[in-house]
């Protein structure tokens, strides 16, 4: 299997994993049987009243199981500070309009207490803190601090119920109440029957807030998750993390189509540049040997005295025959594919083709060339073109001179091929083909072919050609001066060790 269609699938199944952990996350253990979230302020409301409202069954003296109540207290009447009266505050359950137990503050107590609990004196089920006031182990309510107090209540058929009551317990995902700090819990026996609960406070003092409140049938239901547990964080995280999961497949598939894409493109090249080649042998060399061939048949039929001449131009055909395959090596070499080894071939062939004429040849190329990139396609039109221009010279202007110029200013390269020959009339019809082979290759790799001559006053052929830029990165295809210009006359001869190879 594709190492990127594995990739996708542990993805996904990252994914999927999250989105359950998410969904199934802070699950109720239990149940919760009833909740009032909003803030209540209650002040010296006497008895207050019932906000329970029979959302849950009344328990009784038979009653049997587990409840577990959750209040956030803020308080607004402070014993810290001693200067105000006594009062009464709390959460309290009550059965048939009398008061049972209260969790909160007792009437002439310092700190967070149990009410209604006739075992033992008023005030005397102060609940442990995390913070006692030294030296006791109660903390005096202070206003504008709040606190959790957590409830669980044991109902035992014919007895008190068992009470068990945290002061500002840990609340956070996780937590149970087995493992909450001793130093806040307070065991103890009360009778807890209710069919209501309210809020009271009787006394001085600006009253007090309550809110937050469940009833529940576990511990864990009661729990409170932080910001970073709770479900539209996590929401969020799963989010970010499938789009940077999307991102990723999406990344890879890209570059695998990518790849795929260069991998075909190269396929491509190399079949295209296959079939030049085997057009170019077709076209050349199989010309060359059939016309070696027929030679070679008619010096076998003819007289001694004329086999000389056939077999000269045999030996003419075969010479060619070897240039011709030592182009189409250079051609398909990819050391050559940078300007530089282009100009150098184009400079030899250039004074190969000028040797043994009576024409000079003058060639103004730049001293310095960079080994700026040119594809072997390039290098083989742009060469034929040229040579086909030079011929053509050669053939048919009856120059005296003639110049091979040019011209590079990155990314464009000129080339001109210029004599001072009879030259012709443009408007008159050729029965040659050299021009129009030259315009069709030009055209083949982007470039373009101009030609300007009048009659009696020579001719010109530009070439012009925007090459493709290289990697701007690579120091090696960084700018070289283009305007020194090397000029060399003679028929052959050269100064410059690139044109005389």
């Amino acid at each position: 299997m594709d190492k990127h269609v594995r990739s996708s699938q542990l993805h996904f199944i990252t994914l999927l994993w999250l989105i359950l952990l998410v969904t199934g996350s802070n699950e109720a253990f239990g149940t919760v049987l009833w909740s009032h979230p909003d803030e209540i302020l209650v002040c010296n409301n006497e008895k207050g009243e019932d906000i329970l409202r029979r959302a849950i069954k009344p328990q009784t003296a038979n009653s049997s199981g587990t409840l577990y109540f959750r209040v956030l207290v803020n308080p607004i009447s402070d014993t810290a500070g001693k200067l105000i009266g006594e009062f009464e505050a709390g959460f309290m359950l009550v059965a048939n309009g009398v008061e049972h137990l209260g969790i909160g503050n007792a009437h002439g107590a310092m700190a967070y207490s149990a009410l209604n609990v006739p075992s033992a004196p008023k005030g005397f089920q102060d609940l442990n803190s995390r913070v006692p006031q030294p030296p006791f182990a109660y903390e005096y309510m202070r206003g504008g601090i709040p606190r959790y107090i957590v409830i669980r209540v044991e109902y035992i058929p014919g007895q008190d119920a068992r009470v068990t009551a945290w002061l500002d317990p840990d609340l956070s995902i996780g937590a149970t109440e087995f493992n909450q700090p001793t130093n806040i819990v307070v065991n103890f026996e009360a009778n807890a029957n209710f069919d209501q609960i309210r809020l009271i406070h009787r006394g001085y003092g600006g009253g007090w807030r309550f809110s937050q409140m469940v009833v529940a049938s576990s511990f864990e239901d009661l729990l409170i998750p932080r910001f970073w547990q709770r479900k539209w964080f996590l929401a969020a995280i799963v989010g970010a993390l499938g789009l940077t999961m999307a991102g990723s497949v999406h990344y890879f598939e890209r570059s695998r189509a990518k790849q795929k894409i260069y991998l075909l493109e190269h396929e491509r090249a190399v079949i295209s540049e296959r079939a030049r080649i085997a057009r170019d042998i077709h076209d050349e060399v199989g010309a060359e040997l059939a016309q070696i061939g027929l030679l070679s048949d008619i010096g076998a039929e003819v007289r001694p005295e004329q086999a000389v001449d056939r077999f000269l131009q045999i030996g003419k055909r075969a010479r060619h025959l070897v240039g011709v395959m030592d182009e189409i090596v250079w051609a398909v070499n990819p050391k050559n594919d940078n300007l530089r080894q282009l100009a150098d071939y184009l400079c030899q062939m250039a004074e190969d083709c000028f040797s043994e004429g009576t024409t000079r040849l003058q060639q103004e190329v730049p001293r310095q060339l960079p080994e700026f990139p040119v594809s072997a396609e390039v290098r083989h039109d742009l060469t034929l073109a040229v040579k086909e221009a030079l011929a053509n010279v050669l053939r048919h202007s009856g120059a005296t001179e003639a110049t091979l110029r040019l011209d590079w200013n990155k990314p464009h390269l000129v080339i001109c091929v210029e004599d001072n020959g009879r030259g012709f009339d443009t408007s008159v019809p050729s029965l040659g083909n050299g021009l129009g082979n030259q315009q069709l290759r030009l055209k083949r790799i982007g470039g373009k072919v101009e030609l300007v001559t009048t009659p009696g006053k020579g001719t010109k052929v530009v070439f012009s050609i925007k090459l493709e830029e290289p990697d701007k990165t690579s120091p090696s295809f960084a700018s070289w001066p283009s305007q020194d210009k090397l000029v060399k006359i003679g028929n052959y001869e050269s100064d410059d060790s690139r044109c005389d190879r």
